[in-house]
């Protein structure tokens, strides 16, 4: 993940946040990012009936400017599939629904990103992130709280560990602040995604090795130039 695609994807959504038409744009659902998932087996129904799917980091490409962006799922319930392509409506969580999730949830989905997107580092991590999003969103929480166990929206099983991740993430809500603006890309029929202003810092297992090397390179390129300022002054 190239950090100015970064950059490219947080000038939209500060635009977008402020106009009254929504923005379009074109986005391809490319794979999991690093591979970062888990299988999942829950309920929406308060336990009547159980449904599978994956949870984890997506990774998109937005086909107007040609980056590549991280995205978390915000419906369970709808589909999407590597190598779709779909027009996604960008909207303030603080809208209503179907275009928003409503101020209480921007709230909540706004202080686990602020909190814990920079702790997303695999596989394990990314599922949680991604359950406690779930949980946020399709759970009754002013009845019966942030629960994976009960209520409305219940986790039966995750691979890789995650669970008590995400409930301690889930526990720790009304302790944590938010410091992001959330913002919803919708498309009837189609996963909407999660997207925050400001972007907390890109998530690369690359990206530390490619500033050192750079550091090395300017440090070399140093070194050539002074060496060049001794031949010249001994001449």
């Amino acid at each position: 993940m190239k950090f100015i695609h970064k950059l490219i994807l947080t000038s939209s959504l500060i635009l977008s946040a402020n106009q009254v038409s929504a923005t379009t744009i074109s986005a391809t659902l490319n794979s999991w990012e690093n591979g970062w998932s888990e299988g999942v087996l829950y309920s929406v129904n308060g336990g009547l009936g159980a449904g599978t799917s994956s949870a984890g980091l997506f990774n998109f490409t937005n086909n107007t400017t040609q980056s590549d962006f991280l995205a978390f799922c915000l419906e369970i319930t709808e589909p999407i599939n590597f190598g779709d392509t779909a027009d996604f409506t960008i909207h303030p969580a603080t809208d209503p629904e179907p275009f928003g999730t409503g101020p209480e949830v921007a709230e909540y989905i706004g202080r686990l990103y602020t909190n814990k997107y920079a702790s997303v580092s695999d596989a394990a991590t990314a599922a949680a992130f991604q359950i406690a999003l779930w949980e946020i969103v399709h759970e009754d929480y002013n009845t019966n709280g942030f629960d994976l166990g009960a209520g409305d929206f219940i986790l039966f099983q995750l691979g890789g560990g995650g669970a008590a991740l995400a409930q301690d993430y889930l526990d720790s809500l009304n302790t944590w602040t938010n410091d992001v603006i959330v913002d919803v890309y919708h498309n009837d029929g189609v996963q909407d995604l999660l997207q925050v202003y400001p972007e907390p810092p890109p998530i690369s297992v690359n990206e530390p090795t490619s500033l050192s090397l750079f550091g090395f390179g300017l440090l070399g390129l140093v070194s050539i130039l002074r060496r060049k300022t001794t031949h010249k002054s001994n001449n």
